[in-house]
């Protein structure tokens, strides 16, 4: 009887530091900070030299009491921000934000949640081209963050057909300016 009141007493124990813990971190996270993880189910980011090989990013935006992610995967979704750490390969992310957070106020939060939520369940799109509607992974935040606050978050650039994260896709469709994950991870802008 004494072995199952303290294990019952352990249990709680560490349901409540898991709790305060998420709590806390939960806290931390900012309305218009980018996420990073690496999701295996996505195409490998395969950088030269990039170490952490982030291949998937979204908007961190509060809703109510919890904190959600909205991203692109096969269909633009939103998703409570501990789901989306575990998407993740050992569930490693990394977090920035606006150096200028002024910037990221209550009027152009709302205007990225209105924007968000207008897309979600949009498909993704097979041209990774800028001058589109359509999205697709790291060109969402930075569209975001384009429109919302006049921010380039990086500079657009060429897609470069033979970079070996590129090899073995058709070149149709692949046109004008593209930025990717690592691009808007190296971004100035962001601590």
């Amino acid at each position: 009887m004494k072995a199952i009141k303290h294990t019952l007493i352990l249990i709680i124990i560490l349901l409540s530091i898991k709790s305060f813990s998420q709590g806390i971190t939960e806290s931390t996270w900012q309305d218009g900070d980018i996420i990073f993880i690496k999701n295996p189910k996505m195409p490998p980011a395969n950088e030269p030299g990039d170490k952490k090989n982030f291949n998937c990013t979204g908007l961190i935006i509060h809703d109510k009491e919890h904190a959600y992610v909205y991203f692109m995967d096969d269909v633009f979704k939103k998703m409570i921000i501990w789901d989306f750490i575990d998407l993740s390969e050992g569930k490693k992310y990394s977090v920035k934000w606006l150096a200028e957070k002024d910037l990221v106020d209550q009027s152009a939060v709302n205007t990225m949640q209105t924007y968000c939520n207008a897309k979600i369940g949009d498909k993704k799109d097979n041209t990774e081209s800028l001058n589109s509607e359509e999205l697709f992974n790291a060109e969402f935040v930075w569209k975001i963050y384009m429109s919302t606050l006049g921010v380039k978050l990086c500079e657009p650039k060429d897609l470069n057909i033979s970079a070996d994260s590129k090899k073995d896709l058709s070149t149709t469709g692949y046109t004008n300016k593209t930025v990717t994950v690592r691009d808007i991870y190296r971004s100035e802008l962001l601590e």
